[in-house]
């Protein structure tokens, strides 16, 4: 971020509002991941659980490593 000390630009608080939206994002997955373990879906449950778990973690991991990088000034 490019900004000086003690002061934020539009490109740092545009930063921050995307990190908040993936945090955001992230941590909403993964409630809805913890808990689907409680769902009732009857015979199809075995077949459905499974999927939307791994569909979960995919999103979620896709999300924590979708991040552009920014390298320090040396």
């Amino acid at each position: 971020m490019g900004s000086e000390r003690f002061s934020l630009n539009m490109a740092d608080i545009i930063g921050l509002g995307k990190n908040a939206l993936l945090v955001g994002g992230a941590a909403a997955l993964t409630y809805v991941a913890g808990n689907l373990g409680g769902l009732d879906f009857g015979n199809l449950g075995a077949l459905v659980v499974p999927i939307v778990a791994v569909a979960l973690d995919s999103a979620i991991k896709w999300l924590k490593n979708n991040v552009e990088t920014v390298n320090p000034p040396v």
